[in-house]
């Protein structure tokens, strides 16, 4: 070994132990989140109008009536049979006590990151991005809502879905093995929550290798669940959305000033007006719920900044091709595609999958900016100042959804000793107002 070869290890040694103590930060630190993560889920009583009412509804039905039984409540224009099952599931073993079903919810997070550092592998990316997917999804409230909200678990379910197929393309089976298995995501994505209709995209990846059995598969299934949904639900079929209050510039228009403004081929406006606030919000975070924010929050510089690292991760990716090109153009297509059916009125949560595959572009993008460092350390030094970025926004997040459930606890619960919906069984609201009560601090119990 040469005297400058001598010199050189003890320098290579020293950035080593530098960027494994800055993974073990970040992995240290991402466990902490993930602790109050669960900490805030065990504080949220059930969701005062939606939660309730899909369980009362299950509570009456049989196992064999969620098949043929619309979601949600007796008339809606939802088919979630799926979803329906695992809550059916859910209420015959812990009722109207909401803290086993967070536990549940947490275990199915715990899941789809488990499934995401399986996808970060694949990928060939650094194993320090799925801490980065991680607070990600903690600090979105695109993501996080659905987390922490009973009847917001089908979205979750749909993400699993989504993780899942991307870990079969990336798999080394059979082109016939992903295609069932692809099939199969889809399938219950689509019958856990309408937006699973997205994942319709991975039929991009099979257009070389098998195009006619892709066509045939994701084809046939889609027809399959539109007929299902026509069966179940009728002429309700096609109805979600049209009755809700949207957002609009810097207003809530209810329904009434909705329909005054936006009557006949007008609605075609507010139709892409929705659809510009979600990618808005998506990308830039400028609007909340259709609304445009009045002054700039830290979510709209961190999502700002973050889209900025994407393009600018995708022009070196673009410049150095790499292998799994395709399943990109998959996770962008998703990404994009998504916001789209929000075209009748715009809500958060319906932006979690779009925010899940707006993840996994943001871990590449970094990745591959990253790759243009000469050193480990200045690579994990550079995935690690985004992971604080998102870090902070998972402490606004969490700390917000505590005000809210304090919130909907004092205001709703305690204020209102019958239901606030009048569908809603009185026995069913007497249980839950119990129970979120007793969430509340000492000094208000």
């Amino acid at each position: 070994m040469t005297a400058e070869a001598q010199l050189r290890r003890p320098q290579t040694l020293g950035a080593a132990g530098v960027a494994n103590a800055i993974l073990a930060v970040m992995a240290i630190g991402t466990v902490v989140w993930l602790g109050l993560l669960l900490a805030t889920m065990l504080r949220q009583p059930f969701e005062a109008t939606d939660d309730l009412i899909w369980l009362a509804k299950l509570r009456s039905d049989s196992f064999l009536d969620l098949p043929l039984s619309p979601a949600w409540m007796v008339q809606s224009s939802f088919y979630r049979p799926v979803a329906e099952f695992l809550l059916k599931c859910l209420y015959a073993l812990f009722g109207l006590n909401p803290t086993p079903y967070r536990y549940v919810q947490f275990a199915v997070f715990l899941l789809l990151m488990g499934l995401s550092l399986q996808v970060v592998r694949r990928l060939g990316l650094r194993v320090e991005s799925v801490l980065l997917i991680t607070v990600f999804a903690i600090g979105s409230p695109f993501i996080s809502g659905s987390v922490v909200w009973i009847s917001e678990l089908p979205h979750v379910l749909v993400l699993v879905c989504f993780a899942a197929a991307l870990l079969v393309v990336l798999s080394d089976r059979t082109v016939t093995a992903k295609l069932a298995l692809c099939g199969l995501a889809y399938a219950i994505a689509l019958l856990s929550k309408e937006n699973g209709i997205v994942l319709i995209a991975f039929s991009i990846y099979f257009l070389r290798t098998a195009p006619f059995r892709a066509a045939i598969v994701f084809g046939g299934i889609t027809l399959a669940y539109f007929a299902m949904r026509a069966v179940v639900l009728g002429p309700a079929m096609g109805t979600a959305g049209v009755d809700e209050s949207v957002g609009y510039f810097f207003q809530m228009l209810s329904n009434e000033e909705r329909r005054r403004l936006f009557s006949g081929y007008a609605v075609y406006k507010l139709y892409a007006y929705n659809v510009v606030a979600q990618l808005g919000a998506l990308a830039f975070r400028i609007t909340q719920w259709g609304i445009i924010f009045d002054r700039p929050h830290y979510q709209t510089i961190v999502e700002t900044l973050s889209t900025a690292l994407i393009v600018g991760g995708f022009v070196v990716f673009r410049n150095r091709p790499r292998p799994h090109s395709m399943v990109l153009v998959v996770v962008t297509v998703v990404a994009i595609g998504a916001p789209l059916l929000s075209y009748s009125y715009a809500r958060d949560r319906h932006l979690a999958l779009p925010a899940f595959a707006y993840a996994f572009l943001l871990a590449v993008a970094v990745n591959e900016l990253a790759s243009l460092l000469r050193s480990r350390t200045q690579a994990t030094a550079l995935i690690a100042c985004v992971w604080i970025a998102w870090s902070l926004q998972a402490g606004l997040m969490l700390r917000q959804i505590n005000w809210s459930s304090a919130d909907v606890i004092e205001r709703l619960y305690r204020a209102n000793e019958t239901p606030l919906n009048p569908n809603l069984p009185p026995d069913v609201w007497a249980t839950a107002r119990a129970h979120a009560l007793s969430l509340a601090p000492p000094s208000r119990q």
